[in-house]
C-alpha cells in the first residue's frame, strides 16, 4: 500500500450531524468510511442517504464500506458489549477477506490523497469494532491511528463493572 499514514475515527454517539461535519472539517477529513453493516440510524442525519448529502455540502466523500461492519448475527449472540467486540475480532482472524476488502477500500482513498475517517455510533473507539479495524490496519500497514473527539464515558468499562 502506498502513502499509508493515519486513519481517524469518529463515532457520532450524542452529536447532530453538524457537529460531526464541523469536527471532520477541523481534522481536513477528506472521505468518511461508514463501517456500520447497515447503513441506518434512528439519528437524524445518520442514515445512509441523508448523510451522503450532508458530507458531500461540506466537501467530503463517503464511502460504505459494509464489509467491514459488526455482523447483526454476531452482536445478537453476544452476552455483553465486551463479548460483542472480542467475538467481532475472532471473526476478523477467521475471515481474512474481510480485512482485505477494507485494505483496499482505505488504499484506494489513499491513493487518492485524501484523509480518512472510519464512522460508527459509538463515541468512544474502545466501545465500538472500528477501534479494532483501526487498530489492526495499523499494525498490519505499520502506520497511526487517531480517535478523534473521544471525550466521555466508555461503556466497556461499565459493562466489566458489571460483572
Amino acid at each position: 500500500m502506498s502513502n499509508v499514514g493515519t486513519l481517524l475515527t469518529l463515532g457520532y454517539e450524542k452529536r447532530d450531524l453538524a457537529e460531526y461535519i464541523r469536527l471532520l472539517r477541523d481534522a481536513r477529513v477528506g472521505v468518511v468510511l461508514d463501517v456500520r453493516e447497515t447503513a441506518w440510524s434512528h439519528k437524524p442525519g445518520f442514515s445512509k442517504t441523508k448523510l451522503a448529502e450532508g458530507l458531500a455540502a461540506a466537501k467530503i466523500r463517503y464511502v460504505h464500506a459494509a464489509v467491514a461492519g459488526n455482523p447483526k448475527e454476531l452482536r445478537r449472540q453476544a452476552k455483553s458489549h465486551a463479548d460483542c467486540l472480542t467475538t467481532f475480532e475472532r471473526h476478523l482472524v477467521g475471515n481474512p477477506a474481510i480485512e482485505h476488502a477494507f485494505d483496499s477500500i482505505v488504499s484506494e482513498c489513499l491513493q487518492r490523497e485524501e484523509r480518512i475517517a472510519l464512522l460508527c455510533f459509538e463515541r468512544h473507539p474502545g466501545d465500538c469494532h472500528r477501534g479494532i479495524l483501526a487498530d489492526r490496519w495499523a499494525t498490519r500497514h505499520g502506520a497511526s491511528v487517531e480517535h478523534l473527539a473521544v471525550e466521555g464515558c466508555k461503556r466497556l468499562v461499565l459493562d466489566l463493572a458489571e460483572r
